[in-house]
């Protein structure tokens, strides 16, 4: 008795189209079609902090998800409503069209007399106003509901007065170094802008 093996050979594509018989474009794992009248509707999540992988069991590079929920953890993990990516560390809120700079709020800088090294921790002065702002409207939350973490940001100066500012540096933590050489006048001001990277 002689026994016949039929072997048959089968592509598997692993790309997929939903919403339509059509081929899946080349490049996407996975193409949806909605005839222009519906939309992807992410999973929805209660995130707790930016550092804490919950509801999931671990950070996932690349996750993605539309938070339900605003917390005032402090220490920048605060979270808001909206869409939220993980970098493999940490939630990242997405920008959605609205700018990613914001100045610095008011600070004083003592002039009356110079002087050589000094120093201001201008993400602690940022975090310190918006952890505690002095009025809030009503229903509003007690600190403001997205404040990121200080390796978030950069740090700019875009003008300082010459005549009363010298040797001016920021490191990446927010800190700035400088020299006063001069009183302040009633029109001296420095302007610092904050920007999520």
């Amino acid at each position: 008795m002689i026994g016949i093996i039929s072997i048959s050979f089968t592509t598997i594509n692993a790309q997929v189209t939903i919403g339509s018989n059509q081929q899946p474009n080349s490049d996407a794992v996975l193409d949806l079609i909605s005839n222009g009248n519906k939309g992807l509707l992410l999973p929805r999540v209660a995130l707790s902090a930016t550092n804490n992988p919950s509801p999931l069991s671990q950070h996932v590079a690349g996750m993605t998800v539309y938070n339900t929920a605003s917390t005032s953890v402090g220490n920048g993990y605060d979270v808001s409503r909206g869409f939220y990516y993980n970098d493999g560390t940490k939630w990242v809120a997405l920008p959605l069209g609205y700018t990613n700079w914001f100045y610095m709020p008011s600070v004083s800088f003592d002039t009356s007399t110079t002087g050589t090294g000094l120093s201001k921790d201008l993400y602690s002065l940022y975090y310190n106003q918006f952890s505690a702002p002095a009025i809030k409207s009503t229903g509003a939350p007690s600190v403001v509901p997205f404040i990121p973490s200080r390796t978030d940001l950069y740090y700019y100066i875009t003008y300082y007065d010459t005549s009363v500012f010298s040797n001016i540096s920021i490191n990446a933590n927010g800190v700035m170094t400088y020299d006063i050489i001069g009183a302040a006048s009633d029109c001296s001001y420095i302007n610092i802008i904050f920007v999520l990277k």
